[in-house]
């Protein structure tokens, strides 16, 4: 919960954390041609292979939290002096930011000095700010499951000749999908009075981000630390719109760790997801770094890859919930989460750490995943478009397709993945403490409010020389 305020200085001995995003310093703006910045890139356990790879994605902010994005150049961005392991980088077409991987086969830390141009001089007092992410790649995917458990909670299924399920839903490609109980191929999913799977209608626009595009994912949930930084970069009547408030008395209130401080906010846990963020503190945080909502079709693409569906299977392969060793302890920190740990992620490891095909992180098991819903009709019309950094003038985000709060719903949001209650796992309704990835319980459901497992994750779509 909340405390007093406190000075920054006292937090020195913090509890120690993973440092789950990338590290940025030493940011020099030239001062003969303020158009180019340079810095240094840093993350542990990064990763290239056959598959796909990891990336730091990295937008540039001034001092004046309402001027928006640093916009970079098309091209001039460069690797400076000798590294180890040869870097890819690759400029968003809007200019919003750049992704940075190893371009070769590695696996193990990076470092690199960068050199970044940008489209106009350098704002005054400009930041860094780095995301974790992993590459999705372009392709298709089965959506869905058919065990009687995964029907009955809204599973995504394809429709047979005789009106039944049969089988899985093949994606295969960003055209319009049919939904439609009474059509053989047709998509199709069961659903409740309170519609918290679906409204069962449709079609599902093209313009709905399919997950055949490559995209991609942040690699851990939005940090405690991450969520503090934002916060404390906001004009101070944004920054208490998005401060979680007095949590006193609120259960599970303690798992917060943000403390607020003379110039903002700090956490004593940075490394901890963040938990109690309302779907509008999410949305703004995405348009802050240029990046926007998962739709819940990318959910179950980032979850199992290429791979056909395996019954209640889970993000890291299994159909067991004693293969996850990666768990929430009371406080919501994740045993199994420290750079040590996170350095032995293999195929072979995915079920101990949580890890999806792709090697994301908690798609399941840790707070609730809240995705743009195929359910709901401000769901489908869901375009995929990115934050611009451009937050409106009571600091919300702007984009006109993304899902809004009216109260405590926003129309179009669901939940995918569960979370840990700590209480007893209650048998009509399998997403404690973790959700088989076809598990649609609550994808229909607008829950916009903070609360003790709702957390937040972004995404951005791939640029095309990614893709």
């Amino acid at each position: 919960m909340l405390a007093p305020i406190v000075c920054a200085c006292c937090l020195a001995f913090a509890p120690s954390d993973p440092q789950v995003h990338p590290i940025a310093r030493d940011l020099a703006v030239d001062a003969e041609d303020p158009t180019r910045v340079s810095l240094t890139i840093a993350w542990p356990n990064a990763w290239r292979n056959g598959r796909n790879h990891d990336a730091a994605w990295i937008v540039l902010r001034g001092a004046d939290g309402r001027a928006g994005l640093q916009r970079l150049a098309s091209e001039g961005h460069a690797v400076l002096g000798k590294a180890s392991v040869p870097a890819e980088l690759t400029s968003s077409a809007d200019g919003a930011g750049v992704f940075v991987a190893p371009a070769v086969e590695h696996r193990g830390d990076v470092e690199w000095h960068l050199q970044l141009r940008l489209r106009e001089p350098a704002a005054a007092d400009l930041h860094a700010w780095t995301v974790g992410m992993v590459q999705i790649p372009a392709g298709p995917f089965e959506l869905g499951d058919t065990h009687p458990i995964a029907l009955e909670f809204g599973a995504f299924h394809r429709v047979g000749a005789d009106g039944q399920p049969a089988g899985t839903f093949a994606v295969a490609d960003e055209g319009a999908i049919q939904v439609d109980a009474g059509e053989p191929g047709a998509l199709w999913y069961t659903t409740e009075e309170h519609l918290y799977r679906g409204d069962q209608q449709g079609p599902i626009p093209a313009e709905y981000p399919k997950g055949t595009r490559a995209f991609y994912v942040m690699k851990h949930e939005v940090t405690q630390g991450l969520y503090a930084e934002f916060l404390s970069a906001l004009p101070e009547a944004w920054r208490e719109e998005h401060a979680p408030g007095d949590l006193e008395g609120v259960e599970e209130g303690e798992t917060c760790s943000l403390q607020r401080t003379k110039g903002g906010y700090v956490a004593l846990a940075p490394g901890r997801p963040c938990n109690f963020v309302t779907w509008e503190d999410s949305c703004a945080l995405f348009d802050w770094l240029g990046l926007r909502p998962m739709s819940e079709f990318e959910f179950e693409k980032a979850a199992r890859g290429p791979n056909q569906p395996r019954p209640l299977d889970y993000p890291w392969g299994g159909d067991r919930l004693d293969e996850l060793e990666r768990r929430v302890t009371p406080e919501r920190d994740l045993t199994h989460a420290t750079l040590a740990h996170e350095r032995e992620l293999s195929d072979a490891h995915r079920a101990a750490l949580g890890a999806s095909y792709y090697w994301v992180f908690d798609l399941s098991g840790s707070l609730w995943e809240r995705c743009v819903s195929a359910g709901q009709p401000a769901g489908r019309a869901f375009r995929g478009s990115h934050g611009d950094g451009l937050l409106s003038d009571a600091g919300q985000a702007t984009n006109a397709d993304w899902p809004r709060s009216a109260g405590r719903d926003a129309e179009g949001l669901g939940y995918r993945g569960g979370a840990e209650y700590f209480g007893p796992i209650v048998p009509d309704n399998p997403t404690n403490p973790a959700s088989p990835v076809a598990l649609r319980t609550y994808a229909g459901w607008g829950g916009s409010y903070r609360y003790k497992t709702y957390g937040a994750r972004g995404v951005r779509t791939a640029p095309v020389s990614d893709g």
